[in-house]
């Protein structure tokens, strides 16, 4: 047998093992119907034009592998800290994994990640240096080949075709969970599917989301109150987890809940990341069974128009509205989505100061700067900040030894983590602490939010301590004299109670609402 026919059969060997790395991890079991042909194209594209290009079968196909792998380890990373796997908007995050490195790496492991492409990069260079290709190069075909196949996606993702092929892909009987698409489906198979549906729905959905003018508000009195919402990263009250967590940790939070209008559980679309799903939801009041696919990420495309929310309403009454986020403001690209939601100023790491990498800026420090911008504006003003103080991974602890000295490492996973996450509770404590001063000093009629927009992703130290629980923690303070109760909600509700108490229809009717 030929060297070129052992390259040729080793191409295709390689393209079938590629192709099944990533149905493996999915548990795609075979089934031999149009969806399989469909999972397996991509590959066999992108094998076929590499090896057009060198000349090198074996080259197409181990790229593919490669490329299989990767991704492989990227959806098992997604499925154990964010317990659901890669989805088609995924794909948009690819560059913020180069920009921003330390948020996406330490998930799925520094040392796999770049010690396996030094050696895919290594062999595939080592291959067309060392094989005599099989056949002449054409790489004028291949990218005639690659620019053809470009245009025929643009136009197909385009009208009129577009709803037709979606309208085909829905045939497949899609559910609501990508897990079990990906596993019954295929992976690749199910991004496609996803990507046509929620590009084909996106613009009707956009436009019957369209801010349209609301009923005019006639308020308690001439002066409004001022608030605030705080969206706090991977916040939950933590004297859940364990009777070892020390309650004074969360004494601000307690004192808090105690003067508040109301308080509860958080019922939040994410977990362990994705705080774009919990802020959507919170800032406009539109649940996830409205968005259809796009709600695994409505900042990718489908925020990035005008959206009726409660900050267009807020600003309708009057209100300045400000977002305040010490983190690069181009981060789920909220510099489009944040003007498109309603804010008339957007302020992010440059005008806030901080770091883009941990420990980023303190929670209190953020919070003295809410309340001098405060200060500036008058108190028709809407501030929405947006934490990073207590974002993953969680690297260092400054807790009482005393109580690390009841977590024993050999025993509680994730120790080290966990430790470096209560401590950053802590600091938003501290910042609840500031605001309430802060604000019970300058405006007694000032009404603050606070909410966790999804758990840690400490997914083996939940385990250890037994605790199961999916939702976050919120509240709404003061109370103005009222009992404060617990009425557990979904975020897409919280927003609207919120802004009921400040315009003075009482937080009765949001909650309500919230709890049915």
């Amino acid at each position: 047998m030929s060297l070129g026919v052992l390259q040729l059969a080793g191409g295709l060997a390689f393209l079938v093992v590629a192709w099944l790395i990533p149905r493996r991890n999915a548990g795609t079991r075979l089934r031999f119907d149009v969806a399989l042909w469909i999972d397996l194209a991509p590959f066999a594209v992108i094998a076929t034009l590499l090896a057009v290009f060198t000349g090198h079968p074996l080259f197409g196909g181990l790229v593919v592998v490669a490329l299989a792998a990767g991704f492989a380890v990227a959806d098992q990373a997604m499925r154990d800290t964010l317990r659901e796997p890669v989805v088609f908007q995924a794909m948009s995050e690819l560059p913020q994994v180069f920009t921003h490195p330390h948020l996406y790496l330490p998930f799925a492991g520094p040392g796999l990640v770049v010690g396996g492409t030094i050696v895919a990069v290594a062999a595939s260079v080592g291959l067309l240096v060392l094989m005599p290709p099989v056949w002449t190069p054409e790489p004028l075909w291949a990218f005639a080949a690659s620019l053809v196949l470009g245009i025929v996606y643009w136009r197909l993702g385009n009208p009129p075709f577009l709803a037709g092929i979606a309208d085909r892909f829905r045939r497949l009987d899609l559910g609501a969970d990508p897990a079990s698409d990906a596993a019954r489906l295929g992976p690749f198979t199910m991004l496609l599917a996803h990507c046509a549906i929620a590009r084909a729905e996106r613009g009707a959905r956009q436009q019957a989301l369209t801010p349209k003018p609301a009923a005019p508000f006639v308020s308690r009195g001439n002066r409004k109150s001022p608030i605030v919402a705080v969206q706090c990263e991977s916040f939950f009250d933590a004297r859940r987890l364990s009777p070892l967590v020390p309650p004074s940790i969360l004494s601000a939070f307690a004192e808090c809940c105690g003067t508040s209008a109301i308080h509860g559980g958080l019922v939040v679309p994410g977990w362990g990341a994705n705080t774009m799903r919990a802020e959507f939801a919170f800032l406009t009041g539109i649940s996830e069974a409205q968005l259809g696919y796009d709600r695994f990420n409505p900042y990718y495309k489908l925020a990035r128009v005008p959206i009726a929310s409660h900050v267009w309403r807020l600003r309708q009454e009057g209100y300045h509205t400000v977002c305040l986020h010490p983190f690069d403001r181009r981060f789920f690209r909220r510099d489009l989505v944040m003007p498109a939601l309603g804010f008339e100023r957007f302020l992010g790491r440059k005008e806030l100061g901080g770091t883009n990498h941990p420990p980023y800026q303190p929670d209190p420090d953020l919070a003295r700067r809410a309340l001098r911008i405060l200060d500036e504006d008058g108190p028709e003003t809407f501030l929405f900040l947006i934490t990073m103080g207590n974002h993953g991974p969680w690297l260092n602890a400054k807790l009482d030894p005393a109580f690390a000295a009841q977590l024993d490492p050999a025993v509680v996973p994730q120790m080290t983590a966990l430790l470096g996450y209560l401590d950053g509770l802590r600091r938003c404590d501290e910042m609840l602490r500031v605001l309430m001063d802060g604000l019970s000093t300058r405006y007694p009629n000032a009404v603050l939010a606070v909410y966790g927009d999804h758990l840690p992703s400490l997914p083996r130290a939940f385990e250890h301590f037994g605790f199961t629980d999916l939702h976050s923690d919120y509240v709404i303070w003061p109370g103005g004299g009222h009992s404060p109760r617990r009425i557990d909600m979904p975020v897409h509700r919280l927003g609207q109670a919120l802004v009921d108490t400040a315009l003075g229809h009482g937080w009765q009717s949001g909650a309500i609402r919230a709890a049915q």
